[in-house]
This record gives C-alpha cells, sequence and structure tokens, in this order.
C-alpha cells in the first residue's frame, strides 16, 4: 500500500512496510536529483499486559503478534483453530471435525497437573472466560463440547498478541501465569485510514462487507473392503435377521446368497456427507475530530459431514469513543454472542453412531434402519443403526453471551494518564440430551437430560501510568493499579429416564427423574505496580511487582507477592550499526520472573455432601433421596510458584530483510495444586485436594522472518517458526506415583512422577530386558507382558510452522503449513477395529509373517513363519495396548489462499471502493504415519487428557471461496 505525507518541505512516499523514499520540494516542484532512496524502520507498537501499547524496542520478554486479516483469511470459526503453525511456542489441537468442536491451545507447554494449562484471553483489557462444559455423560463416553473461545467472531479482531513467557504476563496476576492472548478489536480510524484518510477530519461511514461459502469434505480412515460378515471364514448373513459383529467371512468378491451376488457397501463414505459452511460479516464504521464507532454484525452457520449436525453463531459488536473534555476520553463497547449447537455423540458409548460405522460389516445394508415392527435394523444385539441414532439421539447446546467495557482515560498532564476499565463476561448455556426408548445403551428405556450453566465475571482495573523524557537519553514509565475479579457460576442438571411416550423429549415424560444444583462465588483482588527506565534508547529495565489475594485458598494463605525483573540491551546502538546495511538492530533480553497462581475450583477447601448414586442409577429410588459425603479430603491449600528464566535475541538484516528472534525459557513450576489426588482409603476418602506436585518446562523457540523478492509490484515474504520444549513432572504426593488424566485404568493419559506430562500407560508386547526384541512363544507368535508400563509419551519432540505471502500487483498468495514432529496417539479405534475385522490391517489375513524376535524357551533368534490368523487378530495383536500407540507427526497444508483485488479504476463510479475475491483450501495436504483420520485429535476436548481417540468425528479439508467489498 502506497501512503505520502508531507512533513516540513520533504515528502516522503512509503510502501508498507517501510520502504520509503525521501524527496526535496523546492520552488518548482519535486527535486529528482534530490531523491535519497532508503528503507526507515517505522517504530512498532504493541499490545502488552493490561492492554497497554508500547513500542516494542521497549518489550525485555517475547512476544508474538498476530494480525486479524490473517485470522480471517484462514476461514476457522475458532480462532484458536486460526492460530495453528503460526505462533512459535504454541500448540493447537482441534479436538474433532464436528461442528462446534472444542480447541486447546497451550504456550509453552503443560502448567499444571490437573488444572487448567491453557492461556488467559484478554479481550481489549478485560479477562474472558475460555472454560468448556464439557459433557455429563463423560469425554471418554460422549465426546466433547464448544470451549467458550469459540463465541469470538474473527471478524472484529484487529490483532492478537500472544505473551509467552511469566514476565510477559506478571502483571495479569494469577491467570497469565500460563500465558496470554491479548486480543484488539477493531476501531473506526483503523478501519477508515487504510484508505488513506487519517485522524484530525471526519471519516466514513465506511461499509465493508464480506461473504464466504465453504465445502467440507471428511479425512476419512481406511479400512478393509475384502471380507464380508463372518467367523471362520463362513458368511453370516445380517441382512436376513442374523447376528454377529465380526467381518471374519469369506471373500465378497465371490460370495452369493441364492445365486445372487452379495453386493459390497461402504457404509463409512455413504453415512457421511459434504459439509457446508457460510460466513457473512456486516460492518459499519466512521470518524471526526470528536469520536470514532464501529458497528459489526457476522453470522456463521456450519453444516456438519455426519447428518443433522451443525454449529451456527450469531454475532454483534459495537464500539464508540469519544472525547468528553480536553483530556477525558470515553470507550465503550458492547458485544453480544448468539450460538447454537446440534451434535451426535463421539467416543466410546454406544450412542455414538461412529461405533458401528466403523465396525460395519461390508456386506450388510444398514437401511432401511426400522424394522417393519418399529425396532432398529441391526447387524449385532449390541450395535445401534447408526441412521436411527441420527433420528432418535443427540445433544443441543446453546449459548447467549455479552461482553460489556466501558473505559475511561484521563490526561490531567501530558505525560500522565489515568484509567478505569469497567468490564464484564456473562452468559447463559443450556445443553441438553435425548435417547429414545429401544437404543442399546445403559437406557434401553429412554433418557433426556437438561443442564444450564450461568456465568458472571465482573474485572475492574484503576491504573494510574506516568510516561516521561527525563531529559535527551532518559526514559521512565511508571505504572501502578488495583484489580478486582469477581467470579459468579451456577450449574443446574436434571435427568430423566425411562420414557413413557416414545419420542417425547420431556422431563415430564420420564419415570425416574433427578436433580442436582451447584453454586461457586470467586473473589480476586490484586495491587501491582511497573516500571520501565530506558537509557539511550539502548539499555531498557523493566520491573514488575503484583499483591494478591484469592477466595479459594486458605485464610492463612489466601495472600501472595510475586513480580519479574528484566532487561534489554539494543547492542547495535552501542556499537554504531545503526546505520549498517548489514545488521540493522540487535537487541539481547533476559528475564526472571515469580507468578503465583491459585489455578483450583472455588470450595476446595471443603467436605460437601454430594448426591449419591450406584452406577445408572441414581437417587431417589422408591421415594427415598440419598447423599453422601464426599470422597475427596480438602487439605489446607496455598498459590501454586511459577519460578521461569528467559533470555532472548532479536536482530534485522539487510535493511529489514531478514530478522531472527530466538528464545531459551527454562520454567519451574512448584506446589501444583491437585484436586482429586489418590489417597489413602482408609483414612475414609479415596482422595485428597494438595499442593502435592511439581513440574519443569524447558525449550527453545525461534521465529525467523525473510523478504527473498521486495520491487515495486512484487513481494514476497516468509516467515518460519520453531520450538521445542521438554517437560518433566519432577514431584507428587508422598506415595503417589501417578495421576490419572484421561482413558481407563489402561490404557489411559497419565502424569508420572519422573516422566514427561501426559505419558500413554498399559501392557506391552513382552520384550528381551537386555535387546528390546519381542519375546515370542514356541509357535513364534507376540506375547503380552503382565504388567503395565509407559508405552508412549503424547508431548511432540518439536513443532513447527511456515507461513509464505506473494504479492504480485492486484494478486495475493498464502500458504501455511504445520508441522508436528513426534508425539503419541492412542488409537482406541483399531483396538476395537482389529477384533471386528474392519481395521484396513486385517486385509492381510491368510498371509504369512516371521516376527524379528527371540523364542522365549531357547533364546534363539525366530526364524518361523506363523500366519495372520483372526485368532492372532483377535486375541493377540489388539489385547496388547501397545499394538494403539501410533505415531502423531504430520506436515499439514492448513491454508493455501489465492486472493485478487480488482483495481480501483474498474471500480470507479460504481460506489465500490476496494473489492477482493479469494479461494482457499485448507488441510488438503496431510502427511502421516498416523492410520486413523488426523493425528490432531483429542476425544477429552480441551482437557488435560490429550492425545486419545476414540471414534471422533474425522477432520476435515475444505474449499473457501469468499468475497469482501468496501463501499
Amino acid at each position: 500500500m502506497r501512503k505520502s505525507l508531507l512533513l516540513s518541505g520533504m515528502l516522503v512516499c512509503y510502501y508498507l512496510p517501510a520502504s520509503a523514499q525521501i524527496k526535496a520540494i523546492t520552488g518548482s516542484g519535486i527535486d529528482s536529483n534530490a531523491v535519497r532512496p532508503s528503507v526507515v524502520r517505522l517504530p512498532e507498537v504493541v499490545v502488552t499486559a493490561l492492554g497497554i501499547k508500547r513500542e516494542k524496542r521497549l518489550l525485555t520478554y517475547a512476544q508474538q503478534e498476530v494480525k486479524g486479516a490473517s485470522l480471517t483469511d484462514a476461514g476457522q470459526g475458532n480462532i484458536e483453530n486460526a492460530l495453528a503453525g503460526k505462533v512459535a511456542g504454541v500448540q493447537v489441537t482441534n479436538s474433532s471435525g464436528m461442528p462446534g468442536s472444542s480447541v486447546r491451545i497451550t504456550i509453552r507447554g503443560i502448567h499444571s497437573l490437573v488444572g487448567e494449562s491453557q492461556p488467559l484471553f484478554v479481550i481489549d483489557g478485560i479477562p474472558m472466560d475460555n472454560s468448556e462444559a464439557g459433557n455429563p455423560d463423560n469425554a471418554l463416553f460422549a465426546g466433547g463440547t464448544v470451549n467458550r473461545a469459540g463465541d469470538i467472531d474473527p471478524n472484529i479482531i484487529e490483532s492478537i498478541t500472544v505473551l509467552k513467557g511469566a514476565a510477559a504476563a506478571a502483571l495479569y496476576g494469577a491467570s497469565a501465569a500460563r500465558g496470554a492472548l491479548v486480543i484488539t478489536t477493531k476501531n473506526g480510524v483503523g478501519l477508515v485510514t487504510k484508505n488513506g484518510v487519517g485522524p484530525g477530519s471526519a471519516g466514513g461511514p465506511v461499509l465493508h462487507f464480506s461473504s464466504s461459502y465453504s465445502f467440507e469434505n471428511p479425512i476419512l480412515p481406511r479400512f478393509q473392503d475384502k471380507f464380508a460378515q463372518g467367523l471362520d471364514s463362513v458368511y453370516i448373513d445380517g441382512n436376513r435377521g442374523a447376528l454377529t459383529p465380526y467381518s471374519w467371512g469369506p471373500l465378497i468378491d465371490t460370495l452369493t446368497v441364492g445365486g445372487i451376488p452379495v453386493k459390497k457397501r461402504d457404509n463409512v463414505k455413504d453415512f457421511f456427507t459434504t459439509g457446508h459452511t457460510t460466513d457473512n460479516n456486516v460492518t459499519v464504521s466512521g470518524f471526526s475530530d470528536r469520536g470514532q464507532y464501529v458497528a459489526s454484525y457476522s453470522y456463521r452457520k456450519t453444516d456438519g459431514t455426519e447428518p443433522s449436525t451443525y454449529y451456527s453463531r450469531h454475532s454483534f459488536f459495537v464500539k464508540y469513543a469519544a472525547t468528553l473534555l480536553q483530556g477525558l476520553t470515553l470507550t465503550t463497547q458492547f458485544t453480544y454472542v448468539h450460538s447454537d449447537n446440534h451434535r451426535l455423540p463421539e467416543g466410546e458409548g454406544m450412542e455414538n453412531p461412529l461405533w458401528t460405522v466403523y465396525t460395519a460389516p461390508i456386506s450388510w445394508n444398514p437401511l432401511p434402519d426400522v424394522r417393519p415392527d418399529g425396532t432398529q435394523q441391526v447387524y449385532w444385539a449390541a450395535h445401534n443403526n447408526p441412521y436411527w441414532l441420527v433420528n432418535n439421539a443427540g445433544l443441543d447446546d446453546k449459548t447467549d453471551r455479552i461482553l460489556p467495557v466501558v473505559n475511561f482515560s484521563y490526561h490531567p498532564l501530558s505525560w500522565l494518564t489515568v484509567t478505569e476499565r469497567l468490564g464484564a463476561d456473562m452468559y447463559a448455556n443450556t445443553t441438553g440430551f435425548h435417547e429414545n426408548k429401544g437404543i442399546v445403551s445403559g437406557y434401553p428405556d429412554g433418557r433426556i437430560w437438561s443442564r444450564t450453566n450461568e456465568f458472571q465475571q465482573f474485572n475492574n482495573d484503576l491504573i494510574v501510568e506516568a510516561r516521561k523524557e527525563m531529559g535527551p537519553q532518559l526514559f521512565v514509565d511508571v505504572l501502578a493499579g488495583n484489580n478486582i475479579l469477581s467470579r459468579y457460576s451456577n450449574t443446574n442438571f436434571i435427568q430423566g429416564t425411562g420414557l413413557s411416550i416414545p419420542s417425547f423429549y420431556n422431563i415430564g415424560n420420564a419415570g425416574n427423574i433427578s436433580s442436582t444444583y451447584a453454586d461457586y462465588q470467586q473473589r480476586k483482588v490484586g495491587f501491582y505496580a511497573q516500571g520501565i527506565l530506558e537509557y539511550r534508547k539502548m539499555i531498557t529495565l523493566n520491573l514488575t511487582g503484583r499483591y494478591d489475594g484469592s477466595s479459594v485458598l486458605s485464610r492463612d494463605r489466601q495472600f501472595y507477592p510475586y513480580g519479574s525483573a528484566s532487561a534489554g540491551f539494543v547492542f547495535t546502538r552501542a556499537l554504531g550499526m545503526t546505520g549498517s546495511s548489514l545488521l540493522n538492530f540487535g537487541k539481547f533480553r533476559l528475564s526472571y520472573s515469580v507468578v503465583g497462581n491459585d489455578n483450583v475450583q472455588p470450595y476446595s477447601l471443603s467436605n460437601p455432601y454430594t448426591h449419591y448414586s450406584v452406577g445408572n442409577i441414581s437417587f431417589p429410588v422408591n421415594g427415598l433421596n440419598g447423599y453422601q459425603l464426599t470422597t475427596t479430603y480438602g487439605f489446607p491449600l496455598k498459590n501454586e510458584a511459577l519460578k521461569e528464566f528467559e533470555a532472548g535475541l532479536e536482530t534485522l538484516f539487510f535493511q529489514n530483510r531478514i530478522s531472527l528472534d530466538l528464545t531459551y525459557f527454562n520454567r519451574k513450576s512448584t506446589d501444583l495444586l491437585t484436586p482429586g489426588t489418590p489417597f489413602a482409603p482408609g483414612t475414609g476418602f479415596s482422595s485428597a485436594s494438595l499442593n502435592a506436585g511439581d513440574m519443569d518446562n524447558k525449550g527453545i523457540e525461534a521465529v525467523l522472518g525473510f523478504t527473498p523478492i521486495r520491487t515495486r509490484k512484487f513481494t514476497w515474504d516468509l516467515t518460519v517458526n520453531y520450538s521445542r520444549i521438554r517437560n518433566k513432572v519432577t514431584r507428587l504426593a508422598p506415595g503417589v506415583n501417578a495421576i490419572p488424566l484421561a482413558g481407563f485404568v489402561h490404557p489411559g493419559i497419565f502424569a508420572f512422577a519422573g516422566q514427561a506430562y501426559g505419558v500413554i500407560y498399559g501392557n506391552a508386547f513382552l520384550r528381551d530386558s537386555a535387546t528390546g526384541k519381542l519375546l515370542l512363544s514356541d509357535k513364534g507368535y507376540p506375547q503380552i507382558a503382565r504388567d503395565n508400563s509407559v508405552i508412549g509419551n503424547v508431548t511432540p519432540d518439536w513443532t513447527g510452522g511456515l507461513t509464505s505471502t506473494i504479492t504480485w500487483k492486484s494478486f495475493r498468495i498464502s500458504i501455511v503449513l504445520d508441522h508436528r514432529d513426534g508425539g503419541k496417539v492412542l488409537n482406541l479405534d483399531n483396538h476395537y477395529l482389529f477384533n471386528y475385522g474392519t481395521a484396513e490391517g486385517t486385509a492381510a489375513r491368510g498371509t504369512t509373517r516371521v516376527f524379528d524376535g527371540i523364542i522365549q524357551s531357547t533364546g534363539r533368534q525366530n526364524r518361523t513363519p506363523v500366519a495372520l490368523t483372526q485368532n492372532y487378530y483377535q486375541k493377540i495383536f489388539p489385547l496388547a495396548d501397545e499394538s494403539s500407540v501410533e505415531d502423531g507427526s504430520y506436515l499439514k497444508l492448513r491454508q493455501a489462499s489465492v486472493g485478487y483485488n480488482i483495481t480501483s479504476s474498474l471500480l470507479k463510479g460504481r460506489g465500490v471502493k476496494e473489492l477482493m475475491l479469494t479461494v482457499t483450501a485448507t488441510n488438503f495436504i496431510l502427511h502421516k504415519k498416523y492410520s486413523g483420520s488426523d493425528p490432531e485429535v483429542s476425544l477429552a476436548g480441551s482437557g488435560n487428557g490429550q492425545g486419545i481417540s476414540s471414534f471422533n468425528v474425522p477432520s476435515n479439508h475444505s474449499i473457501i471461496v469468499g468475497l469482501k467489498a468496501e463501499l
């Protein structure tokens, strides 16, 4: 974009970013002989903690900024997905391909054993809740729900600043101990000035319009398509009422019934459909010398690849800023979101249609789904017909949310600012589930439940900041503030079982009704201060301190202090290299920080009574109610402590054509809060809330920026990021060897002392301790070890991403690559599919194999070929949990986009200032070793037990066609 400014007899013409030519103006015009081409590095301004804007040179810690335009270009409904592959040290995991599925994001690894490890979300200085309500039926058996970051409309975002380290987020307090995503929304001036209009005159109203339509198709796992339903190569005809879950029948290509060939079906492909997403936004903005405004409305609707599933979101945003008096500015904004999500169950429960879709024999026709007598048509008595489930089971989730913000900023002196900021986050979430009579599950007579979550959070900050040049060489910035955060929430759950009338999903239609109610209140008070001292724009010292009090901790330990010290040294300025054509800028950073954290739910100190239940039976029973004392004992709790050392290097080379940012960090988390820690049953409690663990995270981050080509008409920008994080759980409570995070007793995801967080624990094939080779039976088959052990780790060895953007005349081409190297996935699909005979690997039945191992009884190398029989695939291979552990590495083409900006000359006189057409493809390249749909999967949703797949809805690849216009 080209801009021109007239400054003191000089015309500065520049192409953003920062390529400038300076020309002298004489009485007869511009002196062409006085042209001095140069590159001017304009001061970069970023949004830091508390929403305060600072020049980047003053920062003494690692951060990375993502512009809002790249979020909308990604075409993702959840902004967390749009960050994937773009920020070093940030790992994003999408739980499934279900519309409205949750997303988990972590910065610099895991920070808590069982508490929250995701970063704090902040919108225009106000903290925002990003929790996932979860599924009352347990994520393992029913899948996840949407997390609240899915409510954020990418269309209103100007930028996201990722504060990675503890020093960067220390002012935010305990919630930002795990990092922060600082979101800045658009304003009227920002939207208008991109067309060359600047403050000081009236601008607007300007109308911005964008619309896109996309097609999504699932990335399906592969299955064997050779063998029909049956056992021991004998056909069992499920189409004529015979029941068996297995596909160990004969080859289907030569199979006939009554002389008629049996038709081969692809039940997986037939079940899924093409998904569709529409995304429309209208924004109006403008400004004058007294104020500015922006108003935005967006509607996004996704119809999923599973039949009947969808997610829709209405988003309304308005922001107005006005100068009330000399030096006094008022900014108000209001966000309203309504979302509606219909989903089918996922996971291990029989209510999940994928149980049958993935295990169904290729010879079985599931349609029609109902027999003449009204019962389901099934091929196995313990499985539901998937099409029957689509019409007779499902979960509905609705949310209404508002986020109001009022901000007063007063400048009594040119160097002094007083800010009063009040904001809230309030929503009501209603989730309901139904399953009809006749379902194959623990409730054959049907069931309905409804849950309502109400959440209110109020945040108030009073900030006083003084910024002043103390002479030509010294700059001082001092800030002090007070924060009060109050949080209120309640949950009302009611369940009814035994429906009297089929398909009538009203709680009054249930024969047995039970309900629970929970109410939570929490308050935090903090006092904080920051001092920044800069000498000769070369040496910067930054000190922060905070004193917090939290209601969730023990009375004698509710208040705790912490802080940080960091420094930056611009060595190129000290060495007189500012004008160097080789190294334009260089800075060292050092920081050390200590941050407290109250990462535990309210009332973890108490021992309340809870509603009693046994299996599927919940009280009241026969008119009698029942409660029991909690099985978790609440010990006195103090705050967690996080200590982090960080060192970094920032450089710019060759007139800002190459940039390199390197960071090393070492983070130690101690006294980690662990409610539900296993406890000696002899005490009368099976678990306890303790400060029960320590954890280390250390790693390196690198961000390389490179502009290989930059001319007037052609620009090519490349950004590469890399991160490598090593985690270790260094301590658990005395007598506690491991803490379960997700899954089963085995296999499952656990935190073990002395191991990396998130190891996979289960049984393995028997191996020789010296060589690691398989110990085989006398017949030459693998054997299962008796004892369980660690059989994998879900944490990747390293992650990286590449973003490439080419601008040529009116064309813009961009790609985003995302790579994860290492890390395992517990693929429970295969555990079942090999047993049933539908896994792709079972197509090798009847062949022979020589296992590389040692015959246990003789100690000799095995050379005996053995047959891969039904017995091997059912009773040997899948019974070892190790066989379900797969490599989670991947290389993804997250995004490939081509845009064309129709020139203003073609639009002249048509009332359109700008018009851009885009075509974007997502996930069309997925290189993996994983046998399932996508190794980026998590049945636990955004929870801590990552790395499990069990009949999740597969990920999608999509084509998005978009149009953007400015009127």
